[in-house]
């Protein structure tokens, strides 16, 4: 591809995720973005309906975040430098917008149906995390999943992604990578 083309694409990127992220005024999709739960909220497990609906949640952000990797190597392999700061910037936001906030509750490290779902994720997060260049946030991921899931370390997890192992040979990979991106 030309340099040209290159050029183009990032800008439609840009255009892209400014679009999203940018829009004037306020909208009802904003209202459903920026939704702050309440205290109670935050720490009550949930139960039925609502332990299905979370489990969707993180379902769906799995499946993003691994297409959002997959995305990153393709702009890595193709040495597209403004795609990958563009995405990059996306993805600060979709993270700081969507997944921190699903990660935030300690309860469901702990509930039997969504705890490996929780560590992958968050084990997805840190290899994203890598691919960014951002080695302290890797380190932070790194940190919460040992405090986390102390004592449960032989849990099987979906990482390196694509294969099965534990969660402590995640642990090792994520804090051979982190500085080599």
């Amino acid at each position: 591809m030309s340099k040209r083309g290159r050029v183009s694409n990032g800008l439609i990127a840009g255009a892209i995720c400014g679009a999203i992220f940018g829009c004037a005024g306020h909208t009802e999709f904003q209202d459903v973005l920026f939704f702050e739960p309440t205290a109670a909220e935050q720490s009550a497990p949930l139960g039925g309906a609502a332990l299905a609906q979370r489990k969707q949640d993180m379902q769906r952000a799995h499946r993003d975040l691994l297409h959002f990797h997959t995305t990153l190597e393709s702009l890595q392999e193709r040495k597209d430098r403004n795609g990958l700061l563009l995405f990059s910037q996306f993805l600060d936001a979709y993270m700081g917008v969507h997944l921190d906030s699903l990660l935030a509750n300690e309860w469901q490290s702990r509930h039997p149906e969504l705890m490996a779902l929780d560590a992958n994720l968050r084990l997805v997060k840190a290899e994203v995390l890598i691919q960014m260049r951002s080695p302290q946030r890797v380190q932070q991921v790194i940190e919460e999943l040992r405090e986390r899931y102390a004592g449960r370390e032989d849990m099987l997890v979906e990482f390196p992604i694509g294969k099965q192992g534990t969660l402590r040979d995640g642990l090792r990979r994520l804090g051979e990578r982190k500085w080599r991106g």
